[in-house]
Formats: structure tokens, sequence, C-alpha cells
């Protein structure tokens, strides 16, 4: 080896060595796949694995079964960029582990990006079918827009904190129900502030996915969005889901189906949470919103993440354009 590859190594080593982690080698293993399913790319971090674990590799890139390797501890890792958020939690978990193995970075088109994914209609019985299939879709999100670079933050629901009637002021022709009740709205504010502190200076977004119980096995689903009518940045990122939405719609709407929250839990939500917050309500066929000024789409697996995703992505480059 000579002088300029022992100096590269030596850097490479300095720069990962004071935060590492040792993972044990399973059969079949090798770097990319061990890094992978410690959730690195390969790619990025293969020259440091190699400098950290000199010496424990055979033929230059096979590892020993049952043998312990370092690996960076990096920010990066897809378990520190996507964690689910719980309630008293003294460590955020990750969203993703023994799925890393088959995920790959697509770009880093949102590193400077966080997101936080928000489940709607919290605290209402019966409606176990539907949960799953929200919940679902939220981790979906969250695994397009981590490949991407986000930070995301899936938090989730508390149990047991039902949704009790709010008087609305004023009537809404959607029909706009309560994000949830009172004390997980709290639990939302604290989680989502705490972070965005954390995070000052980024593209910060909370997306609430509303699934409403008409939605279930419905041949189609009716989709309006909601903001804080105060946030300029929520009015805009709506508007962007707006037009990605009417692109893949069965039937776009003639009307706007953009409104500003207007239910005093959701308003509690939008006026005390730090980064502009947009919900996407989602019906049913048989919803029966009389007046509903909603864009139809298809429920076929994937298309609301994909659309959820590349509004996100759409909204963060036409920002970051005009900066």
């Amino acid at each position: 080896m000579n002088k300029l590859i022992l100096v590269c190594v030596f850097f490479s080593f300095m720069i990962v060595s004071g935060q590492t982690i040792r993972v044990k080698a399973e059969k079949g293993d090798g770097i990319f796949s061990l890094l992978r399913k410690q959730g690195l790319n390969p790619g990025k971090y293969y020259a440091d694995f190699i400098a950290l674990n000199e010496g424990s590799i055979k033929n230059g890139s096979e590892l020993k079964e049952g043998i312990e390797y370092q690996i960076p501890d990096a920010p990066d890792s897809y378990k520190k960029t996507a964690l689910n958020v719980t309630e008293n939690s003294q460590q955020d978990r990750p969203i993703f582990d023994d799925e890393l193995a088959s995920i790959n970075a697509k770009s880093t088109k949102l590193s400077n990006a966080v997101i936080y994914l928000v489940p709607g209609l919290t605290g209402i019985e019966g409606l176990n079918e539907l949960k799953s299939v929200r919940n679902k879709v939220l981790k979906e999100i969250a695994q397009e827009l981590m490949v991407h670079g986000a930070q995301v933050y899936l938090i989730n629901a508390l149990d047991n904190n039902p949704i009790l009637p709010v008087p609305v002021e004023k009537s809404n022709a959607r029909s706009e129900e309560a994000i949830a009740g009172q004390e997980q709205l709290n639990h939302f504010v604290e989680t989502i502030n705490i972070n965005y502190l954390k995070n000052t200076g980024k593209y910060q977004r909370v997306v609430v996915l509303n699934f409403n119980e008409t939605a279930y096995d419905s041949k189609f689903y009716k989709i309006s969005l909601f903001h804080h009518g105060n946030s300029q940045e929520g009015s805009r990122f709506a508007q962007t889901l707006q037009d990605i939405f009417d692109q893949n719609a069965i039937l776009p709407t003639k009307e706007n189906p953009i409104a500003t929250f207007e239910n005093p839990n959701n308003l509690f939500l939008a006026k005390n949470a730090l980064p502009p917050i947009t919900m996407i309500d989602i019906v049913g066929k048989e919803s029966g919103f009389k007046d509903a000024k909603r864009i139809a789409i298809n429920p076929k697996a994937g298309l609301l993440t994909s659309i959820i995703t590349n509004g996100v992505l759409s909204d963060y480059a036409n920002l970051s354009i005009e900066e």
C-alpha cells in the first residue's frame, strides 16, 4: 500500500473512529449487506468500514461469520433519520429495522428537510381496520421521504384518548372533523416543537393524514386539504399537494378542495405547533358529505404515498429555488 493510500485510510479512520458501534456478521453477510442492515449507505461508508476493520476482512471484502465488526455510528443512518415517537419514551425508536436490508438511498434532495407525520382521527373507536391502513400508508411515506434524505418523525397516537365534541363556531362545507382529543394534541404539540427547535433553520412541515371511516374499502378516495389560515407556508404546501392530486385524479374537482382549519381542536394544533401544518382529509364514496369539494383518486396501493412524497419534494425544491 503506497503512502497516499495510507494517508487516506488514516484520515478516513479518524473521521469515523470517534463514534462507532459493533455489529456481528451473520452467514452470507458482506460489507454492503452489513452496512445496509444498519441503515447506512454502503457507497458512502464502505471505505470507512475498511479502515475500521482492517485485519478482520478476508480477501479484501469477505466478512467472517460470527465476528463483531465496527461500523460508524452515523447521524444519517436510517435508524436515526426515521423515528417513531411515543408517549413518555426515553428514546425514540427506529421506524425501520429488519426491513433495512432491502431499503436503498434514492437521493439527497431532502437532506435539509424535517417532516412530522401525524395520524388523524385518533381516539375514535371501532376503526381498527382503517387505522391499520392509515398507519401502513404513514410508514410507507416515512420510508419514501427517508430515502431522499429527510429526517422523519412518525408521531404515534396515545391510547384511550377520545375526541370529545367541540362546537364549531361556523359551519364548514367539508364537515371538518377533529384530528384528535386534547391530551393527544398536547402530545403532538410538545413533540413537534421540541424537535423543531433541534432542527432550527431547516425546512420543516407537519403532514396530518386523516382517514374517515367511510374511506375503508371504498372504490375511491375523496380528498380535501386543510391548513392554518395565517400560514403562507401551509397554504403553499396545500396548493402544491392539490396540483399533484389533480394530476392523479379520477375526476378533478371543479371547486377549490383547499380550506382553512375551523375546528377548535385542529386550530389548537395549527396555532401552537411551530412548523406549518397541512391536513390531508380522506373520505370514501358513501361519505354523506353533500357539499364535498374534493378530489377523487384511485385507492390503489402506493398512489397516496407517491403523491404526498412528490408534494414534499416539489414544495421543498420550489422553496429552495426562490431562496
